[in-house]
């Protein structure tokens, strides 16, 4: 098997399941006083040498990011959201006790909010007692808006018909409610982001100067004033980005199309930076770049999605690059730079620091925790089996590939080293895998020979994210040869020669519709075969394991090719004087001794025996006379042994078109006929051996028109077929001139 050689991230699966256990008894590191019953255990000691990331929850969002460590959620069908807190340092995690929480940006502050007004601030880097806020003193009318470090940003309508910004805080252990000053009495407040535990940014509208105003201010935490204010369009809309020099926004122009507008703090130079977009988007300053991603409705839980990747675009350029291959969730943490909860086809899926570049180059993309998943398709483990026996196993058989996504596109290519032939299968998912039920057919509904098989799987990732998986390997096909078998693959096939004197194979094949045969581009075997007025396929009497066949020349030369799998060896004269018969038939063990036995009837109606010896040069010993009488039959057909008694059997056609059946008696002779069949003048009777495998051999009747009739064997030998039923049309370059 040829694994794909593009890195993958499955290795860390298993360190992320151990550090994400919670063990009794064993306490993070600083970690609030509160939470030292929870326990966390390291995961360094379960990761990979090579990594040095911690460990991101899978399927989990990315609430917050602090200097030490970050804030995960993660809900599965529907249960209660399970909280973490994850130190970059060692990858130890903290399971929070059961409830709500939320991050204040760029802080390692992480807050349980209660419904009765009180407010739980845990420091999660520097541990010690949580942080109470009780804002019922304070009176009702407030709504929670941000985190601000350890103060609450909340809103309250005021007295004018307003609303007011509040920063509330405990320090020294006394609540104190500070109202942002710098609003007009009539703001509405339509955003509130909080850029660090330091500064917000206020978005509303409200009478400036007896005019009204759509503005974006930026509110300094410490003095709780509006330092500086931005005009906004009526068309800004959703998000707000604040760095050190530049203030972002979205914008939505008259067609719809989203723009970033982007102006240097401290001026009024407004850039806008059409997105060739009509979505809604969320945008954050890096350095002298704007990055922005696509709002996904969709649960981390959920394949990734290109539609929600991470780009970013440059200030000064103009040009646009992209980080990420999706984005889930993003924040922005303690140093400015961007923190994002999504995957790069290198290194999978995790938590990455999107951070300015030096001197405006493109933005740097780290890995700080990894889910240990793969952000390409990538191979799980398949089980495909290194022999395929269709004896012991019937099609169709599965061939399994488990990939790491579940949203994937898998064909799978079978091919037959020895002759090319394929049959291409889709892989459908089913219990947790891909997988391909082959039917055991070529493409072109030939059965598959024996031999040597290559494979080829390609799964092709629905959601667009990185390339095609690719994987490879080999396996065998083994059946045992059947007595009418010319193409070494186990069935039982139709030899048929045109008037042209060309032998073609029809293969014989079992689908969901039952036994047939091939009816088109039958594989031509020979040329030259009109020198032959007698054709007969006895099964294998050389003891070359293949099905030979037995032919008379014109001269009255009877030959003898021996099978060669899916071809015949080169003839072998069995001896002259064969010209005194008129029918041949063979197939049939008539003495039971594991050889097939040749039949003949000569002009005076005298059936002769010539048994099998199982030698290429002399296949048949001296005659032995059956008896006379056989002139009343036009059809004399070997049938192996049908009736179900100790040896093979013979069924003869006579003038009226009956069909009589003579049971073998296991010393070379028949007992007395027995009539198994009426209007069998319009068919040939073709003894073809066990057609639907199912352990008793069948007769064909083939029709002048082409028409392939089955008549199955029943294993009762008072009714030894079941009526004729058409399978299929048998239709050689020319017109059949004998079928056998």
């Amino acid at each position: 098997m040829n694994l794909p050689t593009r890195n993958t991230r499955l290795r860390l699966t298993a360190a992320v399941a151990v550090a994400l256990a919670v063990t009794a008894g064993t306490t993070a590191t600083a970690a609030p006083a509160a939470f030292a019953t929870t326990g966390a255990v390291t995961a360094a000691a379960g990761q990979s040498a090579e990594q040095d990331v911690a460990p991101f929850p899978v399927d989990a969002w990315l609430l917050g990011a602090g200097p030490t460590g970050f804030l995960s959620g993660q809900s599965i069908l529907n249960a209660p959201m399970t909280y973490r807190w994850t130190r970059y340092a060692d990858g130890v995690t903290t399971v929070l006790p059961e409830g709500a929480y939320s991050s204040a940006q760029g802080s390692d502050i992480v807050s349980a909010r209660s419904k009765d007004g009180v407010f739980t601030l845990y420091d999660m880097g520097k541990g010690g007692e949580p942080l109470e806020i009780d804002i019922n003193p304070l009176g009702g009318g407030y709504t929670f808006a941000r985190y601000a470090g350890t103060r609450l940003v909340m809103k309250k309508a005021n007295a004018t018909g307003g609303t007011d910004v509040h920063l509330i805080g405990k320090p020294q252990g006394v609540l104190v409610d500070e109202t942002v000053t710098g609003l007009p009495a009539d703001a509405v407040i339509t955003y509130i982001d909080v850029d660090s535990p330091d500064t917000a940014v206020v978005r509303y509208s409200g009478t400036v100067d007896g005019v009204k105003r759509n503005r974006a201010a930026v509110v300094d935490i410490a003095t709780h004033t509006i330092v500086e204010e931005y005009e906004l369009p009526e068309s800004g809309t959703g998000s707000l980005s604040l760095s050190a020099t530049h203030i972002a926004w979205v914008e939505k122009s008259a067609d719809s199309t989203t723009k970033v507008a982007v102006t240097r703090r401290g001026t009024d130079q407004t850039v806008r930076h059409d997105l060739g977009i009509t979505a809604s988007v969320a945008i954050e300053l890096i350095g002298d770049w704007v990055t922005y991603r696509q709002f996904g409705n969709y649960a981390p839980i959920q394949e990734p999605n290109a539609l929600f990747a991470l780009f970013a675009r440059s200030l000064t350029t103009g040009e646009t690059v992209k980080l990420l291959e999706h984005a889930t969730s993003s924040v922005t943490d303690a140093g400015g730079a961007q923190m994002a909860r999504g995957g790069t086809l290198d290194q999978g899926e995790g938590l990455y620091r999107i951070a300015p570049g030096a001197d405006g180059a493109r933005p740097v993309v780290s890995l700080v925790a990894s889910t240990g998943q793969p952000t390409t398709l990538e191979l799980v483990k398949q089980d495909v089996p290194e022999t395929i026996d269709f004896d012991r196993t019937p099609a169709p058989v599965p061939l399994s590939w488990t990939l790491s996504r579940i949203g994937a596109t898998a064909r799978v290519e079978l091919v037959h080293k020895a002759t090319g032939k394929r049959a291409t299968v889709q892989a459908y998912y089913s219990n947790g895998s891909r997988t391909a039920n082959w039917d055991g057919l070529f493409s072109d509904s030939v059965t598959a020979y024996n031999g040597d098989y290559t494979w080829k799987m390609t799964a092709t990732p629905n959601n667009g994210i990185g390339p095609a998986l690719v994987v490879s390997g080999t396996f065998k096909v083994v059946r045992q040869s059947t007595s009418h078998d010319f193409d070494d693959n186990g069935s039982s096939d139709l030899l048929v020669r045109n008037s042209n004197g060309e032998l073609f194979v029809h293969d014989g094949y079992t689908n969901r519709y039952g036994p047939s045969w091939q009816d088109k581009n039958p594989v031509r075997i020979g040329t030259g075969w009109n020198v032959y007025d007698q054709l007969v396929a006895p099964g294998d009497v050389a003891g070359s394991s293949y099905a030979d066949v037995v032919a008379r020349d014109k001269t009255g030369v009877l030959w003898l090719y021996q099978g060669a799998g899916r071809t015949l060896a080169p003839r072998v004269k069995v001896g002259g004087g064969w010209g005194v018969y008129n029918k041949l038939t063979a197939g049939s063990d008539l003495n039971g001794d594991g050889r097939p036995d040749l039949l003949a009837t000569d002009t005076s109606g005298v059936l002769w025996l010539y048994k099998g010896t199982g030698s290429a040069t002399t296949p048949f010993s001296t005659r032995v006379k059956l008896g006379g009488g056989w002139g009343i039959y036009n059809t004399i057909t070997a049938t192996g042994n049908i009736g179900g008694g100790p040896a093979g059997d013979l069924v003869a056609r006579d003038t009226a078109g009956v069909l009589w059946l003579y049971l073998g008696k296991g010393d070379g002779t028949f007992a007395a006929r027995t009539r198994v069949g009426d209007n069998w003048g319009p068919f040939l009777p073709v003894g073809v051996g066990d057609v639907d495998r199912d352990g008793r051999p069948d007769l064909v009747g083939y029709a002048a028109g082409g028409g392939v009739y089955l008549a199955r064997g029943t294993g009762d030998w008072k009714a030894p077929f079941q009526e004729l039923d058409l399978r299929t049309y048998v239709s050689p370059d020319s017109s059949p001139t004998t079928v056998f």
